[in-house]
């Protein structure tokens, strides 16, 4: 589906997953970075992971705010679910970053909260690659942090693999959203 954001810029949504996590669900993701570079965090950290993360706050403050009012109307809140230090943390979003379980359907850098499920379309390995606004292929960020690190998120890379780096890189930023069934 491609659209129109308020700032002119042209947005393409995929369907990454349909009933995955509940009957009647279709989680869409940008093709293609939108928005500016952004970090993860404004400081080389990782402490409190998505759910109290910069990217979290500028997705669903900001970024937001550029999509069309009529697919604002119809998206639901998606539940995130993190392993932070031992402890279960969630928080629950208009816009999101995927978790690195989501795109590549196994723990590599990060610990799989039990979960989340690898969405279909990421599972052919040239989906997870985007592209910025002038076409060349681009970093963009996932939602989990490195386990084994206190400063580094999770990224796919331009050849769509995936790898960790320090929270405050600006890398590209390519959302999903969540319509379902009422």
């Amino acid at each position: 589906i491609e659209t129109e954001l308020k700032n002119g810029e042209k947005a393409v949504f995929v369907v990454a997953a349909t009933d995955l996590y509940c009957p009647g669900e279709l989680i869409f993701m940008t093709k293609d970075c939108i928005g500016e570079d952004h970090v993860m965090n404004n400081g080389w950290t990782n402490d409190g992971g998505w759910p109290d993360c910069e990217m979290r706050r500028y997705l669903n403050e900001e970024l937001v705010k550029l999509l069309p009012d009529d697919l604002l109307e119809i998206i639901s809140p998606k539940r995130t679910v993190q392993l932070i230090g031992g402890n279960r943390v969630s928080c629950k979003d208009i816009l999101f970053l995927p978790s690195e379980y989501e795109v590549f359907g196994k723990e590599v850098f990060a610990k799989h909260n039990g979960e989340d499920k690898q969405f279909p379309y990421y599972s052919d390995q040239k989906n997870r690659i985007s592209l910025d606004s002038d076409g060349s292929t681009i970093w963009k960020w996932l939602a989990s942090p490195c386990a084994d690190s206190y400063s580094n998120f999770c990224f796919v890379y331009y050849g769509g693999n995936g790898n960790c780096y320090g929270a405050s890189d600006p890398y590209g930023v390519a959302p999903g959203f969540v319509i379902r069934k009422s």
